[in-house]
């Protein structure tokens, strides 16, 4: 029988290779910013944007001041429309403004706000064309009576609203107001009676009127000059009570006694005439 010897050089070594061993590297020095450096750095970019923006602040200013002054964009033509008691010279005199002003340098705000401070503008509209052009749309408030004050008198739209004083000189045909304090609603029946006098619905027009009075009796009293004749309403109800006066008007037209009547008078549910004293 023969036997196995194992020699010293024979022994089994486990785990001998170096593939097999685990080593533990170390951490490269080379990584993110250290703290401080992170503060540098934001110090720089900020700088270079406060930079950025002051050179760009410089270029937008010195670009707005060179196109706000050049002659290419000052104005050359100014078109005023819907005047007609103001002249073109009132228009550009109140709003401040004339040919040669620099289009882009202009405040159309401003020059609305100044338009507006004249008595007679109702509405405005102010618009740039470019490069040279400016528009001007107005519209000027109506007047349609004169309304006596202390001793001035004055025009007045068609709610008896003082628009501007009258001045020597100025020549207007219109009939004059005259409106008692204590009246609240006033007002509202003296422009519902013009619009039916604009309308058509009346027998008599505003250009026949010499006077209108709304007195503190609460009553509607129109002199028409033509004819001499006084008309009368209550203000209560004076659509209906118009409307019955239109019936005597042309009753009276029809019997040939219109020329007689001095005072056509409508109240509630009646209605008068009182004529001229007869000629002796």
């Amino acid at each position: 029988m023969s036997t196995l010897t194992m020699g010293k050089q024979s022994r089994l070594n486990l785990g001998g290779k170096r593939g097999n061993s685990i080593r533990r590297t170390k951490r490269s020095s080379t990584g993110p910013l250290t703290g401080a450096g992170q503060f540098v750095m934001r110090i720089i970019m900020t700088l270079l944007t406060l930079s950025f923006v002051a050179v760009l602040g410089v270029g937008l200013l010195y670009g707005y001041r060179f196109i706000t002054s050049h002659p290419y964009f000052n104005l050359k033509e100014i078109h005023v429309t819907g005047n007609n008691r103001l002249s073109y010279g009132d228009i550009l005199s109140s709003g401040k403004v004339s040919l040669g002003l620099n289009c882009l340098d202009m405040n159309v705000g401003e020059v609305e706000e100044n338009l507006f401070a004249n008595p007679w503008i109702q509405s405005i509209v102010v618009r740039r064309e470019f490069p040279n052009r400016l528009r001007i749309d107005v519209v000027e408030k109506v007047p349609m009576f004169w309304l006596r004050q202390g001793d001035g008198l004055y025009f007045a739209d068609n709610t008896g609203k003082v628009i501007a004083p009258m001045h020597p000189g100025e020549i207007s045909s219109l009939p004059v107001l005259e409106i008692a304090d204590d009246l609240e609603d006033g007002s509202a029946v003296l422009a519902g009676i013009l619009k039916k006098i604009d309308e058509k619905q009346t027998p008599f027009t505003q250009a026949q009127a010499a006077w209108i009075k709304l007195t503190s009796a609460h009553e509607v009293e129109i002199f028409l000059d033509g004819p001499g004749l006084t008309i009368r309403l209550s203000m209560d109800r004076w659509e209906v009570q118009l409307e019955r006066l239109k019936v005597v008007w042309r009753d009276l037209m029809r019997r040939g006694e219109f020329k007689s009547a001095a005072i056509i008078a409508a109240s509630g549910e009646k209605i008068w005439v009182k004529k001229r004293p007869a000629k002796s």
